[in-house]
């Protein structure tokens, strides 16, 4: 009978334990800041009335689409460098001129571009870690190029999704005062007015829509992927990635996504672009649908038609099990192999598209 009450004790003591931690949980995830704040039911009501692709409570996407598909791949030891990846800092940035157009590459997706005067920030994560807590998650293995202190003024802030790799809190927080206007897939907005930001500056699109911000026409474009910094509350907002064009340059980046004819119809509705900027990392034999092999993202540049592409989404976190260069060695080689001019800037190095045939240097040859 003693060893009974003993065991109810534990037990109680057992559930109690579990109760505080799934109460602790749903706190977090409901009022800490960095989760942020999804859509509500009126938002939802609008996102059904403008396409057919939100039902359910969620986005879906244009083909059938699996999360996971197949056997994880095997862990790498080489998942992150031994030897120090070469980056370029980035301090005092003046504007460019009116007919130039430069691309800075800061590691993962985050991508400074300078379009005729105008500054564009793509998926800034300026932070050693992507993750909704400082002190947890995957740290970043390079150094960070620009700091938030030394972020110019910026006219277009893009965000492709809400995954904690391209929206980031902080990051957000400390720049917000130098950005003019913030282009978000439907729903990512609701985090940032949740943080703060003047709804005023917030413009969010669907697939192919666009708008004209100061004479650079930017365009929504879609991609096969999913959402979600709530586990409980996935697909609830959009992804995509973004093409732009200012009448005399031309941009498209990917965001994330697995490979579909997709490419081939922004060259048809938007024409080939000069630039692209190409997912190339974080992939898995084991989810192919929502992230391109690095043989898909060679292809996916040729579909579209760029005349040059540099390939992102590698270079900073460990999100797969991949070698951290396996991602650059394997789109240089088969984009050799289709004909595809790639540009390897290291992180941090600015690009100017009048020269970028020049940035084609294999730097990370030779380290481990």
């Amino acid at each position: 009978m003693k060893k009974l009450k003993i065991l109810r004790r534990i037990l109680l003591v057992f559930f109690i334990a579990i109760l505080v931690i799934l109460i602790i949980a749903f706190l977090f995830l409901k009022f800490y800041p960095s989760v942020g704040k999804t859509p509500d039911k009126e938002m939802q009501k609008s996102f059904a009335e403008k396409t057919d692709k939100f039902y359910d409570g969620e986005f879906h996407n244009e083909n059938g689409f699996k999360l996971m598909s197949g056997n994880i791949g095997k862990k790498s030891s080489r998942r992150t460098p031994d030897d120090t990846i070469p980056v370029m800092e980035l301090k005092d940035i003046q504007r460019a001129d009116v007919n130039d157009m430069n691309v800075t590459w800061l590691g993962h997706s985050s991508s400074f571009i300078q379009m005729g005067d105008k500054n564009i920030l793509i998926d800034p994560v300026l932070t050693k870690r992507t993750s909704p807590v400082g002190f947890a998650g995957p740290k970043r293995f390079s150094d960070i190029a620009l700091k938030p202190e030394n972020v110019p003024d910026i006219d277009v802030l893009f965000i492709s999704h809400d995954h904690y790799d391209h929206l980031d809190y902080d990051t957000i927080k400390a720049i917000d005062s130098k950005v003019s206007a913030y282009i978000v897939p439907l729903g990512v907005d609701s985090y940032l007015k949740g943080w703060g930001i003047d709804e005023s500056k917030l413009h969010s699109l669907y697939w192919w829509e666009d708008i004209e911000l100061d004479g650079l026409t930017c365009t929504l474009t879609p991609s096969q992927h999913f959402s979600g910094r709530n586990p409980l509350k996935s697909n609830i907002t959009l992804w995509g990635g973004l093409y732009i064009n200012n009448g005399k340059h031309s941009l498209y980046f990917t965001g994330d996504g697995g490979y579909y004819d997709v490419f081939t119809k922004v060259r048809e509705k938007l024409g080939a672009p000069e630039l692209m900027l190409v997912e190339d990392g974080q992939y898995d034999t084991g989810w192919p649908d929502s992230h391109m092999t690095p043989e898909s993202s060679a292809q996916a540049v040729k579909d579209a038609g760029a005349k040059w592409a540099i390939p992102v989404h590698w270079g900073a976190f460990v999100l797969a099990n991949h070698s951290w260069d396996d991602p650059i060695i394997r789109i240089t080689r088969e984009a050799e192999r289709l004909g595809v001019n790639l540009a390897t800037p290291r992180i941090g190095e600015t690009v100017s598209f009048d020269s970028i045939d020049s940035f084609t240097e294999k730097w990370w040859e030779g380290l481990d």
